[in-house]
Formats: C-alpha cells, sequence, structure tokens
C-alpha cells in the first residue's frame, strides 16, 4: 500500500517506510504521516521486519517507523539490522511500542533507534517528532537519541553511563535474582504487542524457553473437531493429545505439566510444560500457572481483536460496495445530481448534468454554483437562492430557462435539499434537476397540433369555440350594445380546382385565401372550420356593420388567385348568424350560418346571407325541447348507459364511462349534442349532473351486493358543475350510497378545467384527497397546458376521438396521439383512447404504449343490467 501526499517545495516529499503487522494500525499510521501538510510525505507499508528490510534495501528511505512486536523479525532487529548496514546506517529509526520500561528504552537505544515513542500516540506528537528527526536530518543535526526519553529517564540513563561498568557487574548479580519476575514482565508485554492467536502462542513461548527448569513447551487450542490444535512449540516440547491431561494438573508425571488455559469457565485451550530435570519445583510451577492465567487472557483478547478486524474489514468492504452501488446509480441516472458544499463548491457532478447543462464534471468540480448555473432570466438566481437556503430548510425548488456554455437554452426544475451532520450543521446542499426540454417542445407542438390548422396556421374549430365563448361572454357584458357575428366561408370554386389540378394547387389557393382572411380579418378571430372552409367571430354594433364586413372579406377573397402562371378565381360564399338570435350554443351558430351560406351560394348578387329564423323552426324547437328536458327528470326519462373502457390487450374491462341519455316519449333517444348543450344554456346540468353521480354510486353499491365484480366508473362533470359546490355534493352522495370513493372517477374538460387553472387545482386537490380519482377528458382539444397539468392531481388523461379517428391515415393525428402517451406517462398518468373502432386502431394504439381503450370496435354505450351481465363474463368478448 502507498499513500501519496503531494507538496510544492523544491525538496518534494519525504519517503517514509512503516512496518506493522496490524492492517488497521499500518493504515491509520500512513494516513497520519501522509497528511501533514507540514512534512509531505510518500509512505510505504511493509507487513513485518522481513519486508520492511527488503523494502529499505530497493529503496533508502528518509525515515523508518516500526513496530516493535512482529512477527519473523520484531523491531529491535530490523533496527539493528538496518544500522549494521553501510547504505542504510544513516537512516533514522523511529520505534513505536506499548513497552515504556527503562530497559525497552536502553533495548532501544542498544538497537541503534533514533527516536522512541509510546503506545497509544497521540497524532499531533508522532507529526512533531517525524518532523524533528527528518529536519534535523535534512540541517545535518539529526536528533540525539536521549531526546525521545522523559527528563527522569534520561537522568537515569546519564547515572547509568556514568557508573557503566559498575552496574553491569551489579546487573549481572541482579538478574540471577529477578529472571522469574522478569520473565513475567517480558511475557506480559509481548503478549500485549500479539494480534493474533499464533503471535500470542509465539510470543510467550519465545520468552518463556528462557526459563532455566523448562526444557520444552507448547500451547494448543481445540480445533472444531475436537482434536489438539498447536499454534507454537519450543523446546524439547511434549506432544499435546498424546496423554490425557487433569485439569490443572500433572500429565505423566512431576516432569511433566498440563496447565488448562481458562476465560472465566471457558477452556481456551492447555499449556504443557516439560522439566530439563526430573521435576518441576513449586516456585516454577506457579510461575508457570502466572504464565497460563496471562496467556488466557492474552488467547481472549487476540480472538476478540481477530473478530473486530473482520467486522471491520467486512463493513468497510459493505460501505465501499454501497458506495460504488450509489455512485454508479448517481451517474447513470436520467435525473441531474450536482452536490455542493456549504460555500458553493461543487463536489458531484454527475452525467446528466453534463449532457445537459454543457459543462464536462472536470471543469465543474470545485467551482461555485452559480457560475456553472446560471438562469437565462437572471444569471445570478442560483446565487440568490442559496443566500437564503439557511433560513428556510425546506426542499427550495428552482423553475426555469438555464443558459449552457455553448449557448443553448434548457428547461430544467431544480430542487434543493440540505444535508446535515449529526450535530445540526450542513455538510452538504443537494441540487437535483428534471430536464423537461423535450416535454416543453412536445407540449408546444402538442399544443400547436390541436389547436391550428397543419395547412393554413389558421385556429381551428377548438380554439374558434374558445374564442367565442369568450366574445359571448364580452356581448352579455354590454348588455347588448354590440352584436356577436359568426361568418362561415366556402369557396364554390374549388372542388373544381382540386379536381383539375390536384390536392397540391388546392393547398397553395387555401393558403393564399387564409393569408388575405388573416388580413382582411386582422381585428376579428378567423379560424379553419373544416376542408375548404373558414369561420370569422367578430363583434360589431349591428347587423349593417356585420354585412359590411361580409362585403369586405368577399372582395378580398373574390380576388384573382395565380397558381404556376394561371389565373383563378374561387368564387367565396359567405353565411351569417348572429348571437343570440339565432343560437347561443357553437353547433347552433355553425348550423345557422351553413344555412345561411347555401342561401348565398345559391342566390346571385351579394354572395353573402344572415340566416333568418322563418328558414327553420329553430327557435320554436328549442323552447319546446326546453320545457321537456325541464319535465325529463321528473318523469323519470333520464337514464344511464355504460360503455366498457377495456385493457389495451382486448380482453379484461378494467373501468366504465357512464352515459347520459333522454328517452323522449315522442322522439326517442334523444342524441347527447342537442339536449346537454341546452341544459347547460338553461342551468339545468347541475340538477341533472348530480343525479347522475347519485345513480352511478347507487349502481355501483348495487352490483356489489350482489356479488358482481365491480369496476370503477366515470362520470363526466360540466364546466357548469365544478366549483366549490362539487365537493360537497360529491361527499353527500357517497355517503348516501355507502360507496368507496376509490370507485367512482370524475371527468373533467380540459378547457374546463384550464379555465381557472389555480382554482382547479384547489378543487382536484380537495376532491383527489377523499380517494377519488380524477381524469382530464378531451386532452388535446383545449389549452393543453403541460405547466398546469403537471400540478394536476389527476389519475389519466382520456386521448380525444379525433385524435383516434384517422390514426391509420393521418400521420399528423398519429404523431399527436404518440406524444399525448409519452408525456401522460412522464407525468405518471394513465391514458384513455377513446372512439376506437378498428382493430388497425386498437394495435397502434398498443404499439403506442395507450393503457385503456373504448369505442364501438367492443361495445357501445349499454344499458345497466347488460353492462351487469358483462361484469359477471368478466371480461370482453374479442374484437372482430
Amino acid at each position: 500500500m502507498t499513500t501519496t501526499h503531494e507538496r510544492e517545495n523544491a525538496r518534494g516529499s519525504y519517503e517514509i517506510l512503516v512496518a506493522e503487522d496490524s492492517p488497521t494500525q499500518a493504515e491509520h499510521l500512513a494516513r497520519v504521516l501522509a497528511h501533514d501538510p507540514a512534512c509531505p510525505a510518500r509512505v510505504r507499508v511493509a507487513a513485518d521486519g522481513e519486508a520492511a528490510l527488503r523494502m529499505a534495501r530497493e529503496m533508502a528511505p528518509d525515515l523508518v517507523v516500526s513496530d516493535i512486536a512482529m512477527p519473523r523479525m520484531d523491531g529491535y532487529a530490523l533496527c539493528r539490522a538496518l544500522k549494521d548496514d553501510a547504505a542504510l546506517a544513516a537512516v533514522p529509526v523511529l520505534l513505536l511500542t506499548r513497552l515504556t520500561t527503562l530497559q525497552d528504552i536502553v533495548r532501544s537505544l542498544e538497537a541503534g533507534a533514533d527516536g522512541f515513542l509510546p503506545k497509544p500516540y497521540d497524532a499531533g506528537q508522532l507529526r512533531e517528532r517525524v518532523r524533528r528527526i527528518l529536519q534535523g536530518r535534512d540541517a545535518g543535526d539529526p536528533a540525539r537519541p536521549l531526546e525521545v526519553m522523559a527528563d527522569e529517564r534520561r537522568r537515569i540513563y546519564e547515572l547509568l553511563v556514568a557508573t557503566h561498568e559498575d552496574t553491569q557487574r551489579l546487573n549481572t548479580d541482579l538478574a540471577r535474582m529477578v529472571d522469574s519476575l522478569a520473565l513475567l514482565g517480558r511475557i506480559a508485554g509481548a503478549l500485549n504487542e500479539a494480534a493474533g492467536e499464533t503471535d500470542v502462542a509465539r510470543a510467550a513461548l519465545d520468552h518463556l524457553i528462557g526459563l532455566p527448569a523448562l526444557a520444552g513447551a507448547a500451547i494448543c487450542t481445540a480445533a472444531p473437531d475436537g482434536a489438539a490444535r498447536v499454534l507454537a512449540q519450543r523446546g524439547e516440547g511434549p506432544v499435546p493429545g498424546a496423554r490425557a491431561c487433569a485439569d490443572g494438573g500433572a500429565g505423566d508425571g512431576p516432569g511433566q505439566l498440563c496447565l488448562p488455559l481458562l476465560a472465566g469457565t471457558r477452556r481456551l485451550g492447555e499449556l504443557h510444560a516439560r522439566a530439563r530435570h526430573d521435576a518441576f519445583s513449586v516456585e516454577d510451577r506457579e510461575l508457570l500457572a502466572g504464565v497460563a492465567q496471562q496467556v488466557a487472557l492474552a488467547l481472549e483478547r487476540a480472538r476478540l481483536y481477530t473478530r473486530a478486524e473482520a467486522l471491520v474489514v467486512e463493513r468497510t468492504n459493505a460501505l465501499r460496495s454501497e458506495r460504488n452501488r450509489l455512485s454508479a446509480i448517481v451517474e447513470t441516472a436520467g435525473t441531474l445530481v450536482l452536490m455542493t458544499d456549504p460555500e458553493g463548491r461543487i463536489v458531484t457532478f454527475n452525467r446528466a448534468c453534463e449532457e445537459s447543462l454543457g459543462w464536462r464534471a472536470a471543469q465543474a468540480m470545485g467551482r461555485h454554483y452559480w457560475e456553472v448555473v446560471r438562469g437565462a432570466a437572471d444569471p445570478e438566481v442560483v446565487r440568490h437562492m442559496f443566500a437564503g437556503l439557511a433560513e428556510d430548510p425546506r426542499p427550495q425548488r428552482l423553475q426555469g430557462e438555464w443558459v449552457t456554455p455553448d449557448g443553448r437554452t434548457r428547461s430544467i426544475v431544480w430542487t434543493h435539499t440540505l444535508l446535515r451532520r449529526e450535530d445540526g450543521s450542513v455538510e452538504f446542499v443537494l441540487g437535483t434537476g428534471i430536464d423537461v426540454t423535450a416535454l416543453r417542445g412536445a407540449e408546444q407542438r402538442l399544443h400547436y397540433a390541436s389547436n391550428y390548422d397543419a395547412v393554413t396556421g389558421l385556429p381551428n374549430r377548438d380554439l374558434l369555440r374558445d374564442r367565442l365563448r369568450q366574445l359571448k361572454a364580452q356581448v352579455q357584458a354590454q348588455d347588448g350594445r354590440r352584436v356577436l357575428g359568426f361568418m362561415l366561408v366556402r369557396f364554390g370554386r374549388m372542388a373544381l380546382i382540386r379536381e383539375a389540378l390536384g390536392p397540391g394547387a388546392e393547398q397553395a389557393l387555401l393558403q393564399e385565401a387564409a393569408a388575405r382572411l388573416r388580413e382582411v380579418g386582422s381585428q376579428d378571430m378567423a379560424a379553419s372550420v373544416s376542408e375548404g372552409a373558414f369561420a370569422l367571430a367578430l363583434l360589431r354594433a349591428d347587423a349593417d356593420e356585420l354585412a359590411a364586413s361580409a362585403r369586405r372579406v368577399l372582395a378580398a377573397l373574390g380576388q384573382p388567385y395565380r397558381y404556376q402562371h394561371d389565373e383563378f378565381h374561387l368564387d367565396p360564399s359567405v353565411g351569417i348568424a348572429i348571437y343570440p338570435n339565432d343560437g347561443v350554443a357553437y353547433d347552433t351558430l355553425a348550423r345557422g350560418a351553413e344555412t345561411a351560406l347555401r342561401q348565398a351560394a345559391d342566390g346571385v348578387g351579394q354572395r353573402y346571407a344572415f340566416y333568418r329564423p322563418e328558414l327553420n323552426r329553430d327557435a320554436n324547437e328549442r323552447f319546446k325541447l326546453e320545457n321537456a328536458l325541464r319535465r325529463a327528470l321528473e318523469r323519470h326519462e333520464l337514464e344511464l348507459h355504460y360503455q366498457p373502457q377495456i385493457a389495451v390487450d382486448g380482453k379484461s374491462i378494467v373501468s366504465a364511462e357512464a352515459l347520459l341519455r333522454w328517452r323522449h316519449p315522442e322522439r326517442g333517444l334523444v342524441p347527447p349534442n342537442d339536449f346537454i348543450p341546452l341544459a347547460e344554456e338553461s342551468g339545468l346540468i347541475v340538477e341533472m349532473g348530480e343525479w347522475v353521480l347519485h345513480q352511478v354510486c347507487c349502481q355501483l353499491q348495487a352490483w356489489r351486493r350482489a356479488g358482481l365484480p365491480v369496476v370503477p366508473v366515470a362520470v363526466n362533470l360540466s364546466a357548469h358543475q365544478f366549483d366549490e359546490r362539487i365537493v360537497g355534493t360529491v361527499r353527500r352522495v357517497l355517503d348516501d350510497c355507502g360507496l368507496e370513493p376509490g370507485l367512482l372517477e370524475l371527468e373533467l374538460t380540459e378547457s374546463a378545467s384550464m379555465a381557472d387553472a389555480d382554482k382547479s387545482i384547489a378543487l382536484l386537490a380537495r376532491l383527489k384527497g377523499m380517494g377519488i380519482r380524477l381524469a382530464i377528458d378531451d386532452f388535446g382539444t383545449g389549452y393543453s397546458n403541460l405547466n398546469y397539468l403537471k400540478r394536476f392531481p389527476v389519475d389519466r388523461l382520456k386521448l380525444d376521438r379525433s385524435f383516434v379517428r384517422d390514426l391509420e391515415t393521418d400521420a399528423d393525428d398519429l404523431a399527436i396521439a404518440r406524444a399525448v402517451v409519452a408525456m401522460a406517462h412522464g407525468l405518471r398518468l394513465s391514458v384513455v383512447a377513446e372512439g376506437v373502432e378498428t382493430a388497425g386502431q386498437l394495435a397502434l394504439l398498443a404499439d403506442l404504449g395507450c393503457d385503456l381503450v373504448q369505442g364501438w370496435l367492443f361495445s357501445r354505450a349499454v344499458p345497466a343490467e347488460e353492462f351487469a351481465r358483462l361484469l359477471a363474463a368478466g371480461q370482453m368478448p374479442a374484437a372482430a
């Protein structure tokens, strides 16, 4: 293992060789030495003295730091070997040990050590000692050995030196008297240094074999199979296991001992001893018993140490593995992940950040967050946000446009969270972002495709409907002081031109006509409502002004057109209907204008006509129909039909939609398009809507009591119903019928939900909180505003049938359907396609990933009794 710490001085880093047999202690020692800014060093680690000597001879270090107790060659032997080598004699040696007796210091000095530091050491003290030795060595004044000892021990050492010869003679005499006690001390010191069981046994026997009364000794433990396992043996030792040993007693005779190694009541092994002469003395037996106790304690500690080191290794590996997994997840995730320190300097910058922000990770790391992420509208918005993070610990969101270094603009939604330490201080700031640039582009394309004609670029019928609603509100607000005209324009010769010159000529002429209409009606709402037909919605003071506007339109559109050097006349005609005289709803006004247009086209002269009530009985019929509708509820003429919503595999019924039908006693079934607009205009829709909710919920509960496998049923909400009262109405109906909320789904049209988006979000959230399922109906025909839609707590979108009808033949409709499905799934919503009538449509929708379908391919809307039979069957018959 090599740890490198770079420094920027002339000399470069020092070479330090560490000799330590404990991996964890060696790693800690190397880290302390390598990260000293005042004395940078490159540290090499050897597992024992022999390895250290070999590495020193391969490349001479500036300093050797060695543990004393090591296998094969201890620190004293290593020090002597280095000092005996001429090439390495000048290398200073610093010894580390838990032994702090005067004899140990003397022995270290005799071995030639340049320094001595007791364990456990203080990191600062160790660095100071190393700096003193190395810097003194550089200055030519290496540290003296006496500097490593305390003052008291230095004085003793100086006294010993002064009386060396006398002391040497006295020591010889005293040694004979204290050998036994010294032996116990040495064994205790050696056992302190030993880490593993084998090291304990070897250290004990290495010292014990010096006992004069001992011929040989062995230490053994029990293997898992019960057999004796010899840890170490010295001299003419007995053979463990060759005889039965009495606990704490002799083996074969007074010349042999078998002493148990006990940790409490647990037997860890035995110490076997053989006497050099016939028998052990009492003193020898007591000494050996003391050694056995020391060895037992050391063995127990070694086992705990081994298990602890194994646990450290295991947990370190687990942490590294988890870190690698998290790093892989962060790098491969599509989400942008950016992390900074509390000062805003970037410390993590994943691949998604590189791809979206245009910075390489190597360039971004270390820079301030606001230098890398710059807002298009306010380049300093991130700096301002960062300054207020600590005051508001809640996750902070930043949404907008961000500029990349190459000038591109990306739409990203950022969320920022403070990561704190245990003491509450901020350790990191985590920023995660979602790049919604592609979704923004899809939103814009979808909005255009949903609201504008692909050929002429004019608004389509759906956008015209919305604009007409706004103009009607203006007329009502002005108390009839202005009139609203609905003008329909069609060309008499367009069919002939298409047949003669082909669709290319027709498109070119329509585009020219649309440009003229846009210019002449610049203050009005011009739209393309069908193939070859335009419409205008305009506010004027009276019918005379509407007539004048019609003449200006005819004059502009009646001018000659040129196509491929030929000149054409298109013969435009205009039909005009007036709100509210000729109708209230869009469809009514459109039919009136169509009737007037036929009159204008069939006539001669001015080529425009107003719709006149005497041409049809619409006003009278409307009055009669409204009166009949008011009595329909009390006469029980309204009924509900249910159309199943099928899983895209075409088999299982997943849910259904409840559709209102009016069975008139004389007319039969009245089409919903005839009476629903009338109910909305007259205000009856609120009462009828509550009736529908009540009927659906009670019918579901009745089916459930009958044992049928019920599915959620969707109910359409009118825009007139969608106000503060709807929450109380739904709660009351559910309570009356005893139905669980999850079986009821409410559908709201996109245009109604977007009318007041913030209010809609609040109401939808309250309904969602009750457990109601929510859906957006006729998606793609309204605003298609993703900025609000992503905030709506809805469960699904319903793809309007207008996009499904020509799915097999119209590439634009297929592209819109694909965009809707992808966008919905991106917002975690399911998609229901309406109006599926062919197997080809079903196959395309399945390929697009659509979730559910409904339409005549599987079933029309059927009465409750027939739908109950479908529920009982569990799935639909195979589609034709």
